[in-house]
Order: C-alpha cells, then structure tokens, then sequence
C-alpha cells in the first residue's frame, strides 16, 4: 500500500480515501477512520452464533475482543453491487482463501470494529469536489454509498460505513434521545431559531430532524453537502446585507457533518467563518470521526464546538448554549 501526502491542513477540503477490494470492485473509506490493516489470522477469531449474517465472529485486537463483519457479504445486497463470496469457515477447506484477507480496523461514532476485504490498494488524496453524489441508480434509501470517486477511469464507491454499522451492530439510540419535555422553558425559543443543516447521508439527516424537532427545534433547513449549504449561507448573508439587516435573526447556527461530498464541514465552516465573515454564528461540527486529532483540526477552523455521533441530546444542550445564549444546564 502505498501513501502520499501528509498530514492534511484544516479547512483545505481535502480528505484521503483508502480504495480497498471486494471481489474485483474498488470501494474507499476515509483513512481517517482506519486504526490498522492487518492479515486476517484465524487463530483470533472467535466465531458467534445467532450473529447478523455478516459478523464472522469477534477478534483480538491490542488485547481487545472487537467485532469482524464480512464487509463483502453486507455490501452484496447493494444494487449494481458485486463483491466476493464469503468464505463460509475452517473445516470447509476455502481456510486459504480466508487466509489471504485482509482485516480492516476502524474506529468511529465511539466504537472500534474490524471489516473482511480481499486487499488494499492505496490511499488518494484529494479534493472533496472530486467524489460525486450517487448516481438514481445506487442513491436509495437503503444505499450503503455516500458518493464514488473516478480515478484514471477506475470507479471506487466511498462506503457509508456508519449506515453499514448501524444496520449490523445497532446503537442504543435511546440513551441519545433528545428529551422531549413539554414544560422545558427553552421550547418557545427553540421554535423560532432557524438551524441550517449539513449531512450527506440521507438516514442520519431524517434522524437529525426527528431529534431536534423533539426538542422543538422545528425550524431545520437541510443540505445534502456543504457546498449546497454554504451557497445558500452566502445566498442568505448577500440578501440579508443589502437590506441592512442582520443575519443572526435570520441563521441561529449552522450543525455539520465532517465528511461530505463537493466540500467537507471543515471547509464549510472555515468559509462561513473567514470568507463571509460570519465570526459569531455558531458552527456546531457533529461527526462520527471526532478524536484528539480531528478536535484540533475543528479548532482550527473556527467551529464553535464539536461532538461526536449520535450524541443528540448534547448536541441540543450545545445548540441552546451557543444559539439561544442559555447557560450550561438551564434547561
């Protein structure tokens, strides 16, 4: 495997995609959530039963039990997609063809899990305006794709590998719920402030809604990426200056993904920050890849804060903090 490039800046819509392989077809994940790629060795696997049928078992990593999922097998049921077939286990002598697979590590949204692929072939970098939406074809609700990216006329699919998780190891969503309580004397204010959101995947975006408008923050205009929502901040702040007014009666704060197509929520927020000036709106980063690393790069952007998915009730917590101006704990 090889890798170019270094370290990227923040706020340079820059992002690196390693391109990994499943039966032939090339598929990409942000090296920014890969913790190790190692040789897949059947001595630490423990196999499971009444699993999801793509968890394989579980396996030692850094003397910890993680989950490995057969990432070929779940992708399989995606339209238009073709992976290998899964090895079906010792005993059934396809052990060498087991044995010749690599093990993704990653981590994200607070949980390390490990992928079966055939291979990996490098890493990219480049430009967020390089990966494409999905075509009709393959953008369903079910898609397991965020976008695809076209290297020298080799397609690579980039993976929505927080939908592929939440399908096969579901999250305890309700310990994250936003409370819903009719008396809270911040659900008048909430109703009227105006929160623009950021968010490529189509689930995360509905769920987004759901839990804020639990807490009454009704009024949420939606974007697909940030270089949807930043033309129509700019749209917004040209319109709202020319007639003298002041864009905070207008956009309370701005809630964005990280990892997006066309321009990624570092860049979305540098921008609204230096570009149209908008130095006190609050810009709230809400991603499943916040780490040490990736908190100084939203610090260095400007972000106002930063949370990690799927912390919903904080992130309202956050919002009346920064929005609405309320004190820590006030509701």
């Amino acid at each position: 495997m090889q890798k170019d490039g270094i370290l990227l800046e923040s706020g340079t819509n820059e992002v690196e995609i390693l391109e990994f392989i499943l039966g032939g077809q090339s598929f990409g994940v942000n090296v920014l959530k890969i913790q190790a790629i190692e040789q897949f060795d059947p001595a630490r696997l423990t196999r499971l039963q009444l699993a999801h049928r793509a968890v394989i078992g579980t396996i030692l990593f850094r003397d910890q039990c993680i989950t490995l999922v057969d990432l070929g097998k779940h992708l399989e049921s995606a339209a238009g997609v073709r992976t290998a077939r899964p090895a079906k286990g010792p005993g059934t002598g396809d052990e060498g063809e087991l044995d010749a697979k690599l093990v993704l590590v990653m981590e994200f949204n607070e949980r390390k899990t490990a992928f079966l692929v055939d291979g990996v072939n490098r890493i990219h970098r480049i430009s967020w305006q390089q990966i494409s939406p999905l075509s009709p074809f393959l953008d369903t609700p079910d898609s397991k794709f965020t976008g695809s990216l076209n290297i020298k006329d080799n397609e690579i699919l980039i993976v929505d590998m927080e939908k592929v998780v939440g399908e096969i190891l579901p999250t305890d969503l309700k310990r994250h719920q936003v409370d819903a309580d009719e008396n809270n004397p911040l659900r008048s204010q909430r109703a009227e402030a105006m929160i623009y959101l950021a968010e490529d995947s189509g689930i995360i975006r509905e769920l987004l809604v759901q839990e804020l408008g639990r807490g009454n923050y009704a009024k949420v205009r939606t974007f697909a990426n940030g270089a949807d929502c930043y033309q129509a901040i700019s749209d917004l702040v040209a319109r709202i200056r020319a007639e003298g007014g002041d864009v905070r009666d207008h956009l309370a704060g701005l809630v964005s993904d990280i990892e997006m197509p066309k321009m990624d929520g570092l860049a979305l927020c540098r921008n609204c920050k230096e570009t149209l000036g908008l130095k006190d709106m609050p810009v709230i980063l809400f991603s499943s890849l916040i780490n040490e690393q990736i908190a100084r790069k939203c610090e260095a952007v400007g972000a106002d804060s930063y949370l990690s998915k799927p912390q919903f009730g904080r992130l309202v917590e956050v919002l009346d903090e920064l929005c609405l101006g309320a004190a820590v704990g006030a509701a």
